[in-house]
């Protein structure tokens, strides 16, 4: 079973593997980019990156920030808050948010959407659950790391991102216990049942687990957009 299952993976990846997060973040930055990640966490999806980027990872928990730089993630770190970040204004060709917006409330996430456009020159790129998702931390994590908001793609389009699905359709997936897990039945076909369904969440998604969206910035969107998102 386990033979098959990774034919089918290996499989799987040569023919959707564009679909998955670190291929989607490669898409949208460049070699060599200074790379803010707001709300790092301590195993960010930035270590799999391109090659070059200078990665400053940021996170308000220090514990987090203590076991990433074991991990060697990214070339430096610093303690702050998403919602006030410690930098000058285009400090960074990007900056990225991975499944952070949902630990804060609305008017907090928004904040941080517009401090992630005020340091970045170029792009922002966040994740989050499609809708909100009543998770809550684990007994070694933050403790305050519980969800506190849900997000549409309505909203998202609404902000002037471009919105694509990830990690599968939200049909696939539900919480149990404080967490999200595939659904029943045996679990190395729920799993590629799971993989399979990016490429299709990818595409439609509204019915996407999860959002990946992204802004790219020039001088006249950061004008227009910084005072109202």
């Amino acid at each position: 079973m386990f033979l098959f299952k990774n034919h089918i993976k290996k499989l799987y990846l040569k023919l959707f593997g564009k679909y998955r997060l670190t291929a989607l973040i490669n898409k949208e930055i460049q070699d060599n980019w200074t790379i803010l990640d707001a709300g790092c966490g301590r195993s960010s999806s930035l270590k799999d990156i391109k090659k070059g980027s200078y990665k400053i990872g940021l996170d308000i928990y220090e514990p987090y920030i203590i076991e990433s730089k074991k991990q060697s993630i990214h070339n430096d770190y610093v303690i702050g808050d998403v919602r006030k970040l410690p930098f000058k204004s285009d400090s960074f060709d990007c900056a990225v948010s991975i499944d952070v917006l949902e630990h804060l409330n609305k008017e907090d996430g928004l904040e941080m959407i517009k401090e992630m456009k005020r340091v970045a020159k170029r792009k922002i790129i966040l994740t989050t659950p499609n809708g909100f998702l009543p998770t809550y931390a684990g007994p070694k994590d933050n403790p305050e790391e519980r969800h506190l908001s849900g997000w549409t793609y309505d909203e998202l389009k609404k902000l002037g991102f471009k919105v694509c699905g990830l990690n599968g359709l939200k049909m696939f997936w539900i919480v149990r216990h404080g967490r999200a897990i595939v659904r029943g039945g045996l679990p190395v076909f729920s799993s590629l049942t799971v993989d399979i369904s990016e490429f299709f969440a990818y595409y439609y998604p509204s019915l996407a687990f999860q959002f990946f969206f992204v802004k790219n910035l020039n001088n006249k969107n950061k004008l227009s957009n910084g005072k109202n998102n």
